[in-house]
């Protein structure tokens, strides 16, 4: 019976650490707002799929992580709107296929202009 309970203990832990180690694998985008507006939404096109952040308070950041696996290779298209007549739109960063513990972080400043790194 120790045997058995063994068996699930190292299953289970081989599992966690399988889950957490596909987060520093898989790439990500972060989007952080520096801004003193809300971010009412924000999405990134990739060419093989599209990330929704939602709204982004003031002072805050949300990260999404992605499929290694890209069907093109291509860039990410940013479109951030701020309010209802507000709408920021461009392109950073370049994505491929399997790019492994990639990190993109748009920035959105002040005074409203928007940095990739």
């Amino acid at each position: 019976m120790k045997t058995f309970y063994k068996s699930v203990l190292i299953a289970s832990a081989v599992l966690v650490l399988g889950y957490y180690a596909s987060f520093f694998i898989m790439p990500s985008i972060t989007i952080v707002n520096n801004s003193s507006a809300t971010i009412s939404s924000a999405q990134i096109d990739l060419p093989s799929s599209n990330l929704d952040f939602g709204s982004i308070p003031s002072g805050d950041r949300n990260t999404l992580h992605y499929d290694l696996s890209q069907a093109k290779d291509g860039v990410y298209r940013y479109h951030v709107k701020i309010s209802e007549t507000v709408t920021y739109q461009g392109v950073c960063g370049y994505v491929t296929n399997n790019e492994l513990n990639k990190r993109v972080v748009i920035t959105v400043h002040e005074n409203l202009d928007i940095t990739c790194n």
